[in-house]
């Protein structure tokens, strides 16, 4: 299928220059072979596994990214804001993979420092793109300001969202043009989540945040969040290039 690049409504500059720049991960990323999959029903179910799986524990420490920028935010509606962001990534968005989980018959001990034993958990780690992205805006958010923190998590955000919009619309025209098309509802319910109003509008909402925090660190922390932005693009293909080869440490059995 094929995309335009398009922005959402109303993007406002610096964000807009942000995604421009982005335009050759992001064009890798249309195209991606994990993605097309999912669209066409094609993609192996053990792939999504791994996927979201891992996702969940990406989101256990982006949660945590959030709360860390709430203590940095210049102001009390923003640390408040953030702090439901928080929320919003551990339940929403968790909401999501816990569904997934129980209609597998799976219980996945997420994140490396869960030690509980519940009968039938299986205890999972980081896969390697998982650790390297997720270390890398921990340590953006916590060692650097706000406003970097904000970039380093917008890609997260954005790019969700883009690629849920297009592929919510992909769908519908499939639909209504291919008789032969067999949709796969696992796959469907998560362009539903990530292609739907609600969380439009919460990114409509960080991108208004970046926004503003680009309006205040002048033109060279502009082009650092920039900078940041791009490679927040650039981790993001690397999650579900790492999905679909279903990476993970090596045992040394």
């Amino acid at each position: 299928f094929f995309f335009t690049h398009n922005v959402m409504a109303n993007t406002p500059p610096h964000c807009a220059e942000f995604w421009a720049a982005a335009k050759r991960p992001l064009d890798a990323t249309e195209k991606h072979p994990f993605l097309v999959a999912m669209l066409d029903s094609s993609l192996p179910l053990p792939v999504f596994k791994h996927y979201v799986v891992q996702d969940a524990m990406y989101l256990t420490e982006f949660a945590r990214c959030l709360r860390i920028l709430s203590t940095k935010a210049p102001s009390e509606e923003l640390k408040k804001r953030f702090e439901e962001f928080a929320v919003g990534a551990e339940e929403a968005e968790m909401s999501l993979h816990k569904s997934y989980f129980e209609s597998w018959g799976v219980k996945p001990i997420i994140g490396v420092q869960d030690n509980s034993a519940e009968d039938g958990a299986e205890k999972v780690d980081f896969a390697p793109c998982t650790l390297m992205y997720t270390s890398w805006m921990l340590g953006i958010c916590s060692a650097e300001d706000f406003e970097y923190g904000v970039a380093s998590l917008l890609a997260c955000f954005w790019v969700y969202q883009y690629m849920g919009d297009v592929m919510l619309k992909e769908r519908a025209a499939k639909r209504r043009g291919e008789e032969a098309y067999v949709e796969n509802e696992v796959y469907s319910k998560w362009i539903d989540m990530y292609g739907g109003e609600e969380f439009e509008a919460e990114v409509k909402e960080y991108c208004g945040i970046a926004e503003q925090c680009a309006n205040n660190v002048g033109d060279k922390g502009r082009e650092r969040m920039k900078e940041i932005f791009v490679r927040g693009c650039v981790l993001e293909y690397l999650f579900w290039d790492s999905s679909l080869k279903l990476s993970s440490f090596p045992t040394f059995e």
